[in-house]
């Protein structure tokens, strides 16, 4: 009998050890390997699952959350965890407040689906190349089954570049490993980012690569293309330190044409359907409303069920249902409240800063709620019950300013669309619309402008600027500088990436560099984030004013101070233990003498 090997990858992102006799099993209804990896078909289907995987697993939901998002978004300084009070959501909002150790199960879900896909990817690489442990030739080899093994070697690089930025020492894994073998972790993060680069300039320079025709081709969103490598080698190289090499593949990628900028009064679509695959997308898995999938087998977890509640205000504190939330909502990530006055402040009524939040005058007055008096007078809106905040609680974490960036939109806001029509982001078909079929967005054009431009400063000033300036430009703001400086990167990539897995990693990455104070940011700003916590109250409801007036009271949540600990996560623990991987910083007392067992 030929025995089955099954790859240690698989027991790496499971965290336990498996017996090697118990692999020696005759299995039915199992397609042979000596049958396999042998045609454009078999390589198109292994692809096709890399591309599954990645949208069912890194890209898709965890219960009510999905991990990536809340791990890099709610670390960051400009976002407080919300939902009905202090103890909500407690199994991420930890992220918030410092408070996670290496037992979370975020934390292990988040770490086992990357580790997965980077498996997917290495069952194309491995199978349909010399990459393997034999360096063995493939049984078939053709031009495209080359296209899908530089396809997969750019998700593979993409998914150790993250891993890097949040783990610092992951391991690389360039192939299939096999039962005997375990991950070797890498010495340094920075060998995993220039081994990323490397791997990118290979598939570029490949010839294999499919590209992005032009700026309206959508298609071409939903794949590994040239233009991603080039994005992913560009950031990589800056997480490495590198703006010399991150320069060259932006620069590239910028040059290229194939991508640009949506106009300033369709920036909200970046975030909803109305925007998928529009000009500025770099890549973003392509969500498919296939009705052939049942809705628990797939659909479900392909929508990202019930992030839409996530990311819906609390709707049962609310007088009535707006008409853009798509379900009952639960209060996920709001907008820090000193960091809401700041954005307002440089923005104004911009198109970026009414598609990230609304004021409270905007959210009381200028938005549709389930009312009579939608077109009624403002001084008809002040007075009616159907509107505001009605909970004697109020809404925690909240000040005055209300996000709504990622929020699934049951019906598209005229406040953002003119009145002109738009696709909804949700199905209400699926779990009574509790769904958001948006494609889940990885990379945009705006963010590799503002890499450029951080990558120009002190070298090639007039392209950097030029960049800084396009992104500036577009946000409708009107502040445009006049020359390129750290400060004016670094404030403009806050307000443009809000929201958008960046601002964490970033003040890691310029902390390290020595451009910001970290603890400063996080410990003593705003008189430390963690020790006046909003909560947002109506007085027309607890003190029975004439109108809708917002106020807010403070309150401290359970918090630990921010320290270079939690620059970077810990391993889970079982992945530590049964792969012998060692933590970083004060993490570091985790790699005990178990670890090596």
């Amino acid at each position: 009998m030929k025995k089955i090997i099954i790859p240690a990858l698989f027991v790496f992102a499971l965290g336990c050890v498996s017996c090697e006799d118990n692999l020696d099993i005759a299995q039915k209804g199992v397609v042979s390997s000596l049958d396999f990896y042998s045609s454009d078909e078999d390589a198109d289907a292994l692809l096709a699952n890399m591309y599954s995987n990645f949208c069912q697993q890194v890209a898709g939901t965890q219960g009510i959350n999905n991990p990536e998002q809340v791990i890099l978004n709610y670390a960051a300084d400009d976002i407080l965890a919300a939902g009905g009070h202090i103890d909500d959501h407690l199994d991420f909002r930890v992220f918030d407040e410092f408070r996670y150790g290496e037992d979370n199960g975020v934390l292990k879900e988040c770490y086992n689906r990357y580790v997965g896909a980077i498996y997917t990817a290495n069952l194309v690489i491995s199978n349909f190349s010399t990459e393997n442990r034999d360096g063995a030739s493939p049984k078939f080899e053709s031009s495209y089954t080359k296209q899908c093994v530089e396809e997969a070697r750019v998700m593979r690089a993409y998914l150790h570049m993250m891993m890097a930025i949040m783990w610092n020492r992951p391991a690389i894994v360039d192939r299939l490993l096999y039962a005997d073998e375990l991950p070797q972790q890498a010495e340094s993060q920075e060998q995993v980012l220039k081994w990323v680069v490397s791997e990118c300039d290979k598939a570029i320079n490949s010839g294999s690569l499919p590209e992005r025709s032009s700026a309206s081709d959508k298609n071409s969103t939903a794949r590994m293309t040239k233009g991603f490598a080039q994005f992913v080698a560009g950031k990589a190289a800056m997480f490495a330190n590198d703006p010399a090499t991150a320069r060259k593949y932006l620069g590239d990628l910028i040059n290229s044409g194939k991508y640009k900028l949506v106009p300033s009064d369709e920036y909200w679509t970046n975030f909803h359907v109305a925007g998928d695959g529009n000009s500025e997308k770099i890549f973003e898995p392509n969500f498919i409303n296939d009705e052939s999938i049942g809705v628990w087998s797939g659909r479900v977890w392909r929508s990202r069920w019930m992030v839409a509640d996530v990311f819906c205000w609390r709707t049962d504190h609310l007088a009535s249902m707006p008409a853009c939330c798509p379900a009952a909502g639960w209060n996920g990530g709001a907008i820090q409240e000193d960091f809401a006055k700041k954005f307002l402040e440089h923005d104004g009524n911009s198109p970026r800063r009414r598609a990230c939040f609304l004021t409270g005058e905007e959210w009381l007055y200028d938005m549709e709620w389930n009312s009579k008096l939608n077109d009624a007078s403002l001084d008809e809106k002040k007075t009616d019950p159907d509107r505001g905040i009605n909970a004697t609680d109020g809404v925690y974490s909240h000040g005055p300013y209300f996000e709504w960036k990622h929020m699934a939109y049951a019906s598209i806001p005229k406040i953002l669309s003119g009145g002109k029509e738009y696709p909804r982001d949700n199905v209400p078909t699926i779990m009574g619309g509790a769904s958001t079929e948006k494609n889940f967005m990885v990379a945009r054009y705006a963010e590799a402008l503002l890499l450029y431009a951080e990558a120009c400063i002190g070298a090639d000033e007039a392209s950097g600027l030029k960049a800084l300036n396009e992104v500036q430009q577009r946000s409708g703001s009107g502040k445009i500088s006049s020359k390129l400086s750290f400060e004016d990167v670094m404030e403009e990539k806050q307000y443009e990436m809000w929201f958008e897995n960046c601002r964490f990693p970033d003040l890691v990455r310029w902390s390290n560099q020595g451009k910001v104070n970290i603890n400063e940011i996080y410990n003593t700003r705003y008189g430390g984030i963690h020790k006046h916590v909003p909560i947002v109250f109506d007085a027309f409801f607890t003190k029975s004013a004439a109108e809708h007036q917002l106020y807010t009271e403070y309150t401290a949540v359970k918090y630990n101070d921010f320290s270079d600990k939690y620059k970077y996560l810990p391993f889970p623990l079982e992945c530590r233990l049964a792969n012998h991987l060692k933590n970083v910083l004060g993490w570091e007392n985790l790699n005990g003498s178990d670890a090596e067992e």
